[in-house]
């Protein structure tokens, strides 16, 4: 073997310096540097810098597959909400009334109920008391609803050629009340609306 005959040793490359291969020519100790191999290619040697890589960024461990994965759920569009009921502010209406502004009161009659108007209808002030009462439509607790449904009505039989003059005074009342989205309230404002 080669232990019996050094002069065959001589044939035979040097040993790496460790069981993991040369060390580097800066880092060989005395007594390593004799039997370290000169690093034929630069990219053999170890730099000092170091550029080991971080983690889950190399291919090591890995394991490679052919079957296709999962696709990635899509996110669902965002929804409008065109229909989606919306808060109602309060009203005109219920501020004057409970404050005993308005000369109306609630007549019981055995099969139904019916609106006692302290004041003449054809007497009073259109530009002041039907806006009021449009402003009414969105509410839905009695009696407010009833009243200011049933005093549009009367207003707008008996007003005649008063009620034209206010028409520009009921369009922000009844935006207000379309923009609420509720079908009880829209309904109520189309009936309106096909009197008018």
């Amino acid at each position: 073997g080669t232990r019996k005959d050094p002069k065959a040793r001589k044939f035979l490359p040097p040993s790496a310096g460790s069981p993991f291969g040369d060390f580097p020519q800066d880092w060989a100790t005395t007594k390593t540097a004799k039997n370290v191999r000169p690093a034929e290619d630069p990219g053999l040697t170890m730099s000092k810098t170091r550029d080991y890589k971080h983690a889950h960024t190399g291919m090591g461990g890995s394991c490679s597959s052919l079957n296709k994965g999962r696709e990635a759920p899509q996110p669902k569009a965002p929804v409008a909400g065109a229909f989606k009921k919306r808060p109602i502010p309060p009203t005109e209406f219920r501020r004057f009334y409970d404050r005993g502004d308005l000369p109306i009161a609630i007549r019981h009659l055995g099969n139904e109920n019916k609106i006692d108007w302290k004041v003449d209808i054809e007497k009073l002030d259109y530009h002041h008391y039907l806006p009021i009462f449009f402003d009414g439509l969105r509410e839905k607790e009695q009696p407010y609803r009833f009243l200011a449904h049933k005093g549009c009505l009367n207003l707008l039989e008996s007003g005649g050629t008063k009620i034209l003059p206010t028409i520009p005074q009921l369009i922000i009342p009844m935006k207000t009340a379309l923009n609420t989205r509720d079908t009880t309230i829209i309904g109520r404002i189309l009936k309106v609306i096909q009197r008018l």
